[in-house]
């Protein structure tokens, strides 16, 4: 079990998995629970033990970046300097948003971070390097210039450095979706690399979709542009989506969910700029624009029928 423990801890700090996940594997047995409790202590006591002075190059533990990504550069990690590990997550700074909450910090370099809903996002930043963990959600990225410390963005697809500049990360269930606003941006995952920059406000906006497999690097649509400036004034835009796509985006932000109860209302398509905080303002549109009926069917979910 103690074996296990730290595995999941140094896929953690490597940003193959979530906290949600790794709170999921410990709540499915309490001895789980105990020994990453136990794990954690343990590194954190190491840590204090030796100073900064006293630790080894990180270059020393000869882990590649891709190794490191591919899972086995971070196991053996964590059995052989599991106090870097330990260290490294008992020291991050971590915040979140609830569902249809939005939140803005200054991190430690200058950089700002936007958080979308139901964000989380965890930061380290040291002498050598500024690393921020996309765990979950969405984030709007300022990254302010420094010569010494590259901005690595972690996320369980991959690492992607960043250059001064703006940057909109998302996390999918299918991947991850990263925008360059302004700025460069060079991924690597497991299986791919890539890199893109704007140079300046008169180039086209990149956007890289990450998954698994591959790296799709494209022109950013203005739709997409669009949709990155909508979240951050507290808006949600729509142009052509189909209802079912658009209800699929607009319960990001809520608790009470909307549910399309059939196929002729799912295939309606519109547009429209909405407050992502007044969805009864989306339901009355819906109702004056197609005579959808608004049927409320308890506290967890609003049904979408036909006329």
């Amino acid at each position: 079990m103690i074996a296990q423990a730290s595995e999941w801890l140094a896929r953690l700090d490597a940003g193959r998995t979530t906290e949600r996940e790794l709170d999921d594997w410990r709540e499915a047995d309490p001895r789980r629970a105990a020994a990453f409790a136990q794990v954690a202590a343990a590194w954190s006591r190491l840590d204090v033990l030796r100073t900064a002075d006293a630790l080894p190059p990180a270059r020393e533990l000869r882990v590649s970046r891709r190794g490191w990504l591919a899972g086995g550069g971070a196991l053996a990690a964590s059995l052989v300097g599991g106090v870097y590990l330990g260290r490294d997550h008992l020291l991050r700074t971590g915040v979140s948003t609830d569902v249809g909450e939005r939140r803005t910090f200054t991190l430690p370099d200058g950089s700002s971070v936007e958080l979308n809903t139901d964000t989380r996002i965890a930061w380290r930043f040291d002498r050598k390097r500024r690393r921020l963990w996309l765990e979950r959600g969405e984030a709007a990225l300022t990254v302010a210039q420094d010569a010494l410390r590259p901005f690595e963005l972690v996320t369980v697809r991959g690492l992607a450095r960043l250059a001064a500049g703006q940057f909109n990360a998302r996390l999918r269930p299918a991947g991850l979706d990263l925008i360059v606003l302004a700025g460069q941006a060079a991924v690597e995952t497991v299986s791919a690399s890539a890199e893109v920059g704007v140079a300046s406000a008169a180039a086209a906006r990149q956007v890289l979709e990450i998954t698994d497999q591959r790296i799709d690097v494209a022109d950013a649509r203005e739709a997409e542009v669009q949709s990155v400036q909508a979240w951050r004034r507290g808006e949600i835009v729509f142009e052509g989506q189909s209802l079912s796509a658009a209800v699929e985006e607009y319960n990001r932000y809520l608790t009470r969910k909307l549910v399309v109860d059939d196929t002729r209302a799912a295939n309606l398509r519109l547009g429209g700029r909405f407050l992502t905080g007044d969805p009864d303002s989306f339901l009355r549109a819906l109702r004056t624009t197609f005579g959808l009926r608004i049927i409320d069917d308890g506290s967890s979910r609003i049904l979408l029928k036909s006329p």
